[in-house]
């Protein structure tokens, strides 16, 4: 899935660094493989959109007992706690990111995605100018949690 998003957005990323770290012992989740490639991509579109080029957007997979957790993240822009609290709404777009190009549904249809695979999608900013990161969280499928 990660390979694929990372495919799918490739033009978009052409003007930054990527980084990408997957622990090698990944339990399996169920999921959706496509829709959830779809809301890693629209992660990954954002990271591009709002952060500068030439700077590193970073994909990193762990595990932990309960989940397996993606994250994306960037360098960029960063969030106000006032626009945290209202990312994944449908249509919310900042004020501070009028001149970028969107809709404000992505992150809504990222969210909505990642919900109807048992999952949370949730984010982090330090702060305006101090870039963001996503996390999807997928829940570790039974038969490998046990293990």
């Amino acid at each position: 899935m990660v390979g694929a998003a990372i495919e799918q957005k490739k033009a978009q990323l052409a003007g930054h660094r990527l980084e990408v770290s997957l622990a090698p012992d990944l339990p399996l989740v169920r999921v959706q493989a496509a829709i959830i490639e779809n809301a890693l991509a629209q992660l990954l579109d954002n990271a591009a959109k709002y952060s500068p080029p030439g700077s590193t957007v970073t994909v990193d997979g762990r595990a932990d007992e309960k989940w397996v957790i993606l994250s994306v993240s960037d360098r960029g822009v960063g969030l106000t706690s006032d626009e945290r609290s209202q990312i994944g709404q449908r249509s919310f777009r900042g004020g501070r990111h009028a001149a970028i190009r969107g809709s404000g549904l992505g992150l809504w249809i990222a969210n909505t995605f990642v919900a109807e695979n048992g999952g949370k999608l949730d984010v982090e900013s330090a702060g305006p100018g101090l870039g963001t990161t996503f996390h999807i969280r997928l829940p570790v499928a039974r038969e490998t949690a046990s293990h």
